[in-house]
């Protein structure tokens, strides 16, 4: 009879492969999400070198280059802007409203948003782009 020691068979997991494909899933996934924009309406904006953030709820109010209104991604008449921006701000309680006007948009246009959020005592942001 053989009492002799047996050979203990060690198993391991090679994971040096593993951390290169989670850091190039990392990667992916933070560049698509640097990529993905809050609003899908594609605006040239003005630049300005001044600015700051706010912290009450936001009602974003868009016009693009073809005079289309929108109110939180959704496109209504200009007769009906005002009705959706009160509808919107009865949601919550310190709203106000950031206006984004393509810079190709005369400024007549920005001019009666911004006359009609005032007449609704709603404070009002008009976005732009960082300048230098």
């Amino acid at each position: 009879m053989n009492f002799g020691r047996r050979k203990r068979v060690h198993s391991a997991v090679e994971a040096s492969s593993l951390s290169d494909i989670l850091f190039f899933l990392l990667l992916f996934f933070l560049i698509i999400s640097t990529l993905a924009s809050p609003n899908a309406i594609k605006l040239l904006l003005p630049k300005a070198s001044s600015g700051q953030a706010i912290s009450t709820h936001v009602i974003n109010v868009s016009i693009n280059d073809k005079i289309e209104y929108y109110v939180d991604k959704r496109r209504v008449s200009a007769a009906d802007l005002s009705n959706q921006i009160v509808l919107e701000s009865r949601k919550h309680e310190k709203p106000s409203v950031v206006l984004r006007v393509d810079k190709s948009i005369p400024v007549e246009e920005l001019v009666k948003v911004v006359d009609m959020v005032n007449k609704l005592k709603i404070p009002l942001v008009i976005a732009t782009d960082k300048g230098k």
